[in-house]
C-alpha cells in the first residue's frame, strides 16, 4: 500500500517536470520582451531628459522677457490714445474725399 502511495507520488512529480520545458520556454520568451521594454523606455528616458533640458533653456532665454512685455503694453496703451487721435483729425478730411469720387478714390489709395 506505502508502494502504490509512493509510485502514485513519483507519477505526480514526473508529470510535473514534463512542463518544465514549456515553462522555460515561456520564461524565455518574457525575457526577450523584458529586454525589449527595457531598451524602449531606456530611449524614452533619454527623450524625456533631452526635452526637459530644450524646457529648461527655453524658460532661461524668455525670464526676462516679462518687464520688456509689461513696458511693452504701456507703450502700446499710449499709442493706442494717439491712434484714435489721429483717426479723429482724418474722419473729415476722409469725408470729404468719399464725396469727391474717383479722384477721392484715387487719393485714399483705396
Amino acid at each position: 500500500m506505502a508502494r502504490e502511495g509512493l509510485l502514485a507520488q513519483l507519477r505526480t512529480i514526473a508529470e510535473a517536470v514534463e512542463v518544465l520545458p514549456e515553462v522555460r520556454d515561456h520564461l524565455l520568451q518574457l525575457d526577450e520582451h523584458v529586454a525589449e521594454m527595457s531598451a524602449e523606455v531606456t530611449r524614452m528616458r533619454q527623450g524625456v531628459d533631452r526635452l526637459g533640458e530644450q524646457v529648461e533653456l527655453l524658460n532661461s532665454n524668455v525670464g526676462g522677457l516679462d518687464t520688456h512685455f509689461i513696458g511693452l503694453r504701456a507703450d502700446m496703451a499710449g499709442l493706442d490714445r494717439h491712434f484714435r487721435a489721429l483717426r479723429g483729425t482724418l474722419a473729415p478730411i476722409h469725408n470729404a474725399l468719399a464725396g469727391v469720387g474717383k479722384l477721392g478714390v484715387r487719393i485714399r489709395g483705396s
